[in-house]
């Protein structure tokens, strides 16, 4: 597993990556798929994971965030504050970014009012490329080392919203907002890919490569016009010392 980074992928057949999104505070994660869907837990801010928003489901969301997190190139991330939060968003859903790395940061962003926010606690993805040459796992196997991660690590995930904390993510393994994705594809930014930043150098630049993704993910109801803080943390590795810790607060204006 590839602990100390977050929209990065390590790419073997025996690792994947865990991804803290950005958002709000303490604790939560992973919920067993068979718990999956089944409320919000009292959450008025948050849509039930079993919702469709705009059509879709949330596992179809969890796709949409990655094949956006993973298309910026490493030199211009939104997760490694290299390029800004509202990046190459538009329409009723915008992400909120994770955070490479190891780290503690705090994001100013700008966002027209009926938007939507969706983003992980915590997050996971497990793809077929590795070098010299792609493996061919199935979604099925894919799915099956994603879970198994995510059962054998992931031990924090929290979020609040204006000072209210998320409920539900307090048992990263029950977590009702736990998810898996179908098998999905991402292509990856023309210079300075991602994947190849972190782990697979030979990956190619505007390579495309199929994946699936693991995680507790939120769906945000538009906010009031006015300014909100959304704190995410997510943490891997055994607790008192885990792996890495990844603290993200998002100071938001949402604008008439």
């Amino acid at each position: 597993m590839k602990s100390n980074i977050t929209h990065h992928t390590r790419t073997s057949r025996t690792s994947g990556v865990l991804s803290a999104l950005s958002g709000l505070a303490l604790p939560a994660m992973a919920a067993s798929p068979a718990l999956a869907g089944v409320g919000n837990v009292g959450n008025a801010n948050i849509l039930p994971p079993q919702s469709r928003p705009n059509d879709l489901s949330c596992a179809q969301w969890a796709e949409r965030y990655w094949q956006w997190s993973l298309s910026f190139p490493a030199t211009a991330n939104p997760a490694a504050d290299t390029a800004p939060p509202e990046s190459a968003q538009s329409g009723p859903v915008w992400f909120l970014a994770s955070v490479t790395g190891n780290r503690t940061v705090t994001r100013q962003m700008t966002i027209p009012s009926g938007t939507s926010f969706f983003f992980p606690a915590l997050s996971l993805f497990w793809i077929n490329a590795v070098c010299p040459e792609n493996t061919t796992l199935t979604e099925a196997e894919l799915l099956e080392l994603a879970n198994g991660q995510w059962d054998a690590f992931a031990s924090i995930t929290a979020c609040t919203i204006d000072g209210v904390p998320v409920k539900g993510l307090e048992d990263p393994q029950e977590t009702p907002y736990r998810l898996q994705t179908d098998l999905f594809y991402v292509t990856v930014a023309d210079h300075d890919n991602i994947i190849a930043a972190t782990g697979t150098p030979c990956f190619p630049d505007g390579g495309t490569i199929d994946m699936v993704a693991v995680g507790a993910f939120l769906m945000v109801k538009p906010l009031p016009v006015g300014q909100h803080t959304v704190r995410i943390v997510g943490a891997a590795g055994p607790l008192p010392t885990p792996f890495f810790v990844k603290d993200a607060t998002y100071e938001i204006t949402v604008t008439p």
